[in-house]
């Protein structure tokens, strides 16, 4: 994203020109901003298609470790943090607890929904529909690539 240093550089380049009678040279300049913008746009396109794609993986690994207590599996995309955070003692109670509430070793959908930014930490909604139907939304948030935070909603 262009910064105010850049829209000035900008203006004033704009300014020259006009007063130059440059105006081939402005439609080319305007031309070439809008493939750099067009390229920018997708390749910022790529990397969150990428993310998203990421954190669907990471969501459906947790979600099964719950599913079937596996603690190893829930903390594998996990960052040093959140790892220490999770109890492996009371990892199997826990699971159960929730799949006792949120049958997960029923068939379920997971559907991407949105993103929510706050602060360095971008947080993944999903919205889980269980086999009778009931829908829970769960977030999954991410910093660096590694899991931070796990939220049933």
């Amino acid at each position: 994203m262009a910064g105010p240093r850049d829209r000035r550089n900008f203006a004033r380049l704009v300014r020259r020109m006009d007063q130059e009678k440059g105006y081939a040279m402005k439609i080319r300049i305007y031309a070439g901003l809008a493939a750099a913008v067009m390229a920018l746009g997708m390749a910022g396109a790529h990397a969150a298609t990428t993310d998203t794609a990421l954190a669907t993986t990471d969501m459906t690994q947790m979600l099964a470790a719950i599913a079937h207590p596996d603690y190893a599996k829930f903390v594998a995309p996990a960052s040093p943090a959140f790892k220490a955070s999770v109890d492996a003692t009371k990892f199997a109670a826990q699971a159960q607890a929730i799949d006792s509430k949120i049958p997960l070793a029923q068939p379920y959908t997971v559907k991407f929904v949105t993103t929510q930014k706050v602060g360095a930490y971008l947080t993944y909604i999903y919205e889980i529909t269980l086999h009778d139907g009931d829908q829970v939304l769960t977030g999954l948030t991410l910093q660096g690539g590694k899991v931070a935070g796990f939220h049933l909603l």
